[in-house]
C-alpha cells in the first residue's frame, strides 16, 4: 500500500483512512401553506423528471451522495488535518 498523498510505501496497519462524504444539503427550504396550495405538484415533478432523464444512474447518484476513501501515511496525516481541502495558504505581511 502507498500513501495517496506523498506516494511513499506504508507498512501494513500503519496508515490513516480518510473518508470524504459529499452529499446534497438535506434541509428542506421553508415553504408556507399558501405556497403549497398554489403549487402545481404534477408540474414540479415533471420538471424534476425532465432534468433527470438525461442523467446516467451514476450521474444521478453523484448529485445525491458520493463517498471517497483514501489511505495516508502518519507523516501526511497532520498536514492533511491542517489543510484538508489542499487550498493554497497565503500569509499576509505581518502575520506570524
Amino acid at each position: 500500500m502507498h500513501c495517496e498523498l506523498c506516494g511513499k510505501p506504508i507498512p501494513p496497519h500503519m496508515h490513516y483512512i480518510v473518508r470524504i462524504d459529499v452529499f446534497y444539503n438535506p434541509e428542506i427550504p421553508e415553504i408556507t401553506q399558501e405556497q403549497l396550495d398554489k403549487m402545481d405538484h404534477d408540474e414540479e415533478f415533471r420538471k424534476i423528471f425532465e432534468q433527470m432523464k438525461h442523467l446516467t444512474p451514476e450521474e444521478a447518484q453523484a448529485q445525491v451522495h458520493r463517498r471517497f476513501e483514501y489511505n495516508i501515511c502518519p507523516a501526511c496525516q497532520p498536514r492533511f488535518l491542517a489543510n484538508p481541502l489542499g487550498k493554497p495558504r497565503q500569509r499576509e505581511v505581518g502575520e506570524n
